[in-house]
C-alpha cells in the first residue's frame, strides 16, 4: 500500500513537472514545486498512521524463535501469516532481505541485519521540507558540451566539470545573488567500468609462532591490487584449522581483527555462532564484514590479520601440536559498474605451525656490571665489624613483569688468613637499599652458601637492574695480618628465583663471579688517573716509529695507616714497582738459560731459584749434567710460583727460561743457579741474573715519582729512598718507559702497571712488603703502534 501511495505521488510529480514547463517564470515552477512537497507530505502521514508505526529491533533472532520481535519483524519483511514464530518462510525472507543490503545470507538476524532493519524502520518518518532551488552553473571543459565523450579540441575527458555557485559565472569574485565567495567545486565523474581484484602474501612485521594467552599477534597480511576499476572490499574470510579433532577455535582466541595500517577496519568475536564448520573441532571458516575498504584502480594496499589468545588456553588447545591459519581469497567485493564479486585472484596466505601455551614466561639474563670490582684490598677493623662490595651484576627481565623472592649465593675464603668466621653475612642491595641478608653456611672445602628469602623486588618487563653484593666482615683481632694470600671472593653469583605476572616460576641462570678481595688493616688504593704516549723513530727513514714514549698516572690512597713505596734509585728492594707489555709476537718475551755440566761423584742437589722461589733435584752418583737439567724443569713445571713466571725447557744440559708474560728484557725476572760441593755437577750462572732479550725497555729511562702529598722519606739512607703516603691522603704516581721495537717485527703494544710493593712502614726487608699485582689491570697505556 505504502509503495503504491508513493508510486502515485512520484507519478503525479513527473506528470506535474511535465505540464508546468510552460509557467512562465521560475517562481512558477518553484510554486508548484512546493504544492507537490505538500500533497507527498500528506501522503507519508497516511503511510504512517496505516502502518504499525516505528520498530527498532535490539536482540538477535534465529530460526525457531516465538516472540513479538519475529512478529515484528514478519510485518515489515512482508511474511504471512504474522504469528510471532520464526519459521521456514520467515528464514527465507530474512536471506532475501540479506542479499538485498550486501549482507552474507545465512537467515540469522544478527548485528549487521539488525543495523540494516533498524535503518528503515527503527527511525520515525520525517516530513520533506521543501528546498528553495538553487540553480548552479556548470561548464565543460573546451570542446565540450556535457560531461559524455571527450573533447574535440583537447581530447581530454569530458567527465572534469567545474559547478559555480548561484549567481556566478566563474570563480572570480563573488556572488551577486547570495553575496557568498564564486570559488567553485571541480569534480570529476568517474564512469562506471567493470573491475578485478588480485592479493598476493606479504610479510607480517613480527612473524611469531609461538603464542601465549591473553596476547594479541599479527597473523597473516595479504597484498591486493585493484585492476580496471576501484574495488571496495566488503568482506574477508579466514579458516582456523588444529591439528586434532579436539579442539575449538573459540577454546583458544578471542577475536579476529582486519586492519589497513594502524586502522583497525573491523573486528569479529571468535565464537561457535559466527563459525562455519567444516570438520568438527577441527577446521572452521569465520567470515569478517560490516567494512568498506576502498583501493583504487591500479593501486596496492596491505589488509592484515591480527588474532587475540584466550587468557589462559585449557588443555586441549596447549596439547594440539599446532594450528594453522589461513587468509582465504574468499572475498566479497564490487567494482564501480555496482558489480559484486566473491572470489580475488591468487592464493590462500596460511601461517603453519603455531602453538600455543598457558602464558609466556619471563626470561631472567645475569650479566657482570661493568664497574664491577676489580680485585683489590679492603680495610677491615679491630673495634667493629665492616662492608665490602664483592660483586655487581646486571639483571634483566625479559617479556614478563617480574618479581624476585629469593636466591643464593657462594662464597669462598683462602681457609688460613681469612677463615670462614671472618665473613658473617652477604647481603643484596638494590641501590641504597638492602634487599635482603644471610650467613654462609654449609661451609665445605672453605666454600659457603648465602640463601637470601623473604624479600620481593619488582623488575619490569624489558627492563635492567644493577644490584650489588655486600660482604660483612667480622671484627679483626688486633694481631690479624696479611702477606697477600689472604682473600674472600664470590665465586658463584647470584641465582635468583621468583614469579612472573603470568604466575609462572621463574630463575636465572648464575655465570657472573666476583673477584678476590683482600682484607688488611693498613693497605692501598690504586686507581687509573691518566695516560700519554709519543711515537718517534730511531732513523727517520728506516725506522720512523719504532720508539713509543709512555707514561702512566695512577693514585695511590694511604687507608688505615702510612704507606710507602719504594723509589726508583731504591738498591735493597732493586725495584718497587713493575710493567708488563702485551702485543706484537711471541719471540718479544724475554728469555734466558742456565746450563749444568759434568758428572755426579756423589750425592749432591741442584737448585735453581727464580724470583726468589727455590726449585731442587737430588741427584746422585754418575748423574749427568743432561739429566739434572731435565728434572730441574719438570720441578720448575710442578711449582706453582716459577711455573706462572716462565716457561722452562732443556737441552744437553741447558735449562732454557721464556717469561710467560711477553714483556721487557729482563721481565723484571730474575734467577740463579747452586749445587752442592765436591759432586762432580756445576751450574753457570750461579748467581741472580735478569731475562734478556725481547723488546728493549731501555731500563735507564723507566722511571717513576709520586706527587705531594707524598713526601721521600731518607730515614733509611740514600740507598733507601721511599715515598710516602700520610694514613688517608691520595697521592699520584706516574711511571714513564720509552719502548724501542728491536724486534723487527711491527705491531700494537700496550704497557700495564704490573706490580708495586708497598710497606706499611720504613722498611726494606722482604718480609715486610707486600708485592701487589691485583686489582691493576685498568692502569694501562692503551694499544699503541710501532714499526720497525
Amino acid at each position: 500500500m505504502s509503495k503504491k501511495l508513493i508510486a502515485i505521488a512520484l507519478a503525479g510529480l513527473f506528470v506535474f513537472s511535465a505540464v508546468s514547463v510552460k509557467a512562465d517564470t521560475i517562481s512558477d515552477l518553484q510554486a508548484q514545486i512546493t504544492a507537490l512537497m505538500t500533497q507527498i507530505n500528506a501522503l507519508q502521514a497516511q503511510i504512517t498512521g496505516a502502518g504499525t508505526g516505528t520498530v527498532c529491533f535490539n536482540t538477535d533472532l534465529q530460526k525457531g524463535m516465538t516472540s513479538d520481535d519475529v512478529k515484528n519483524l514478519q510485518i515489515k519483511l512482508a511474511v504471512t501469516p504474522t504469528s510471532g514464530y520464526f519459521g521456514p518462510i520467515t528464514f527465507a525472507a530474512v536471506k532475501t532481505f540479506q542479499t538485498a543490503h550486501g549482507i552474507i545470507n545465512t537467515g540469522y538476524v544478527g548485528p549487521l541485519t539488525r543495523t540494516a532493519l533498524n535503518a528503515l524502520y527503527c527511525t520515525p518518518v520525517t516530513p520533506v521540507t521543501p528546498v528553495t532551488p538553487v540553480t548552479p552553473v556548470t561548464t565543460y571543459p573546451a570542446g565540450c558540451t556535457s560531461a559524455v565523450g571527450f573533447s574535440s579540441t583537447t581530447g581530454l575527458p569530458c567527465s572534469t566539470t567545474v559547478t559555480y555557485p548561484e549567481g556566478c559565472t566563474s570563480a572570480v569574485g563573488f556572488s551577486p545573488t547570495t553575496g557568498l565567495s564564486c570559488a567553485g567545486t571541480t569534480t570529476t565523474t568517474v564512469a562506471p567500468s567493470y573491475g578485478t581484484l588480485s592479493v598476493v602474501s606479504y610479510p607480517v612485521s613480527n612473524p611469531q609462532t609461538t603464542w601465549y594467552g591473553a596476547n594479541t599477534y599479527e597473523v597473516v597480511a595479504g597484498q591486493y591490487k585493484a585492476t580496471g576499476s576501484d574495488i571496495t572490499v566488503k568482506k574477508v574470510a579466514v579458516k582456523i584449522t588444529s591439528d586434532t579433532a579436539t579442539a575449538f577455535p573459540w577454546q583458544a582466541f578471542t577475536t579476529i581483527s582486519v586492519w589497513d595500517g594502524s586502522t583497525k577496519l573491523a573486528e569479529l568475536p571468535v565464537t561457535s555462532a559466527n563459525a562455519i564448520e567444516t570438520t568438527f573441532a577441527q577446521v572452521y571458516t569465520f567470515n569478517i564484514s560490516g567494512f568498506n575498504w576502498v583501493i583504487p584502480s591500479g593501486q596496492q594496499k596491505v589488509l592484515t590479520v591480527k588474532m587475540t589468545t584466550v587468557p589462559n588456553p585449557p588443555t586441549a588447545v596447549t596439547t594440539a601440536s599446532f594450528w594453522k591459519m589461513e587468509l582465504l581469497t574468499d572475498v566479497v567485493y564490487s567494482d564501480t559498474a555496482g558489480v559484486t564479486y566473491s572470489l580475488a585472484s591468487g592464493s590462500a596466505i596460511p601461517l603453519d605451525n603455531v602453538t600455543l601455551t598457558s602464558s609466556q614466561a619471563a626470561t631472567l639474563t645475569v650479566t657482570s656490571a661493568t664497574d664491577n670490582p676489580l680485585a683489590g684490598n679492603v680495610i677491615g677493623s679491630t673495634s667493629a665489624t665492616s662492608k665490602v662490595d664483592v660483586l655487581k651484576f646486571n639483571i634483566k627481565a625479559e617479556n614478563v613483569n617480574s618479581t624476585l623472592t629469593s636466591g643464593t649465593i657462594k662464597v669462598a675464603t683462602d681457609g688460613t688468613t681469612v677463615t670462614n668466621a671472618y665473613v658473617t653475612s652477604l647481603e643484596l642491595w638494590d641501590g641504597f637499599t638492602m634487599v635482603a641478608a644471610a650467613a654462609p653456611s654449609g661451609w665445605a672445602s672453605h666454600v659457603g652458601t648465602s640463601t637470601w628469602t623473604g624479600f620481593s623486588l619488582p623488575i619490569s618487563a624489558g627492563t635492567t637492574k644493577t644490584l650489588t653484593v655486600k660482604a660483612v666482615l667480622a671484627q679483626l683481632p688486633t694481631s690479624y695480618t696479611n702477606d697477600g694470600t689472604g682473600y674472600l671472593k664470590i665465586i658463584t653469583g647470584p641465582t635468583l628465583t621468583g614469579i612472573d605476572a603470568n604466575s609462572n616460576v621463574v630463575s636465572n641462570a648464575s655465570t657472573v663471579t666476583g673477584n678476590n678481595m683482600y682484607p688488611f688493616l693498613v693497605a692501598p688504593a690504586f686507581a687509573y688517573v691518566s695516560k700519554s704516549v709519543s711515537i718517534r723513530g730511531t732513523n727517520s727513514t728506516t725506522n720512523p716509529q719504532d720508539i713509543g714514549d709512555t707514561t702512566i698516572t695512577f693514585s695511590v690512597t694511604a687507608n688505615g695507616g702510612d704507606i710507602y713505596i719504594p723509589e726508583k734509585s731504591n738498591t735493597s728492594v732493586l725495584v718497587g714497582m713493575s710493567e708488563t707489555l702485551t702485543g706484537g709476537t711471541a719471540t718479544v718475551a724475554a728469555t734466558g738459560s742456565i746450563t749444568f755440566t759434568g758428572t755426579g761423584t756423589a750425592t749432591g742437589t741442584a737448585t735453581v731459584t727464580i724470583n726468589g722461589t727455590d726449585v731442587t733435584y737430588t741427584y746422585t752418583t754418575s748423574t749427568t749434567a743432561t739429566s739434572v737439567a731435565s728434572q730441574i724443569v719438570t720441578a720448575i713445571g710442578n711449582n706453582t710460583t716459577t711455573n706462572a713466571l716462565v716457561a722452562a725447557a732443556s737441552s744437553d744440559g741447558t735449562v732454557n727460561l721464556t717469561a710467560q708474560t711477553a714483556g721487557y728484557a729482563g721481565n723484571s725476572i730474575t734467577y740463579s743457579a747452586t749445587t752442592t760441593a765436591s759432586t762432580g755437577i756445576t751450574a753457570s750462572p750461579s748467581v741472580s741474573t735478569n731475562l734478556t732479550g725481547g723488546l728493549d725497555s731501555q731500563s735507564t729511562a723507566t722511571t717513576w715519582i709520586c706527587n705531594s702529598p707524598a713526601v721521600e722519606d731518607t730515614s733509611l739512607g740514600a740507598n733507601d729512598y721511599l715515598w710516602r703516603i700520610t694514613s688517608g691522603s691520595t697521592a699520584n704516581c706516574s711511571f714513564s718507559t720509552l719502548l724501542t721495537n728491536t724486534n723487527a717485527t711491527a705491531g700494537y703494544f700496550e704497557i700495564a702497571l704490573g706490580g708495586v710493593k708497598w710497606y706499611t712502614s720504613a722498611a726494606t726487608t722482604s718480609s715486610s712488603f707486600i708485592t701487589q699485582n691485583w686489582g691493576l689491570t685498568n692502569i694501562k697505556t692503551g694499544a699503541f703502534y710501532l714499526g720497525i
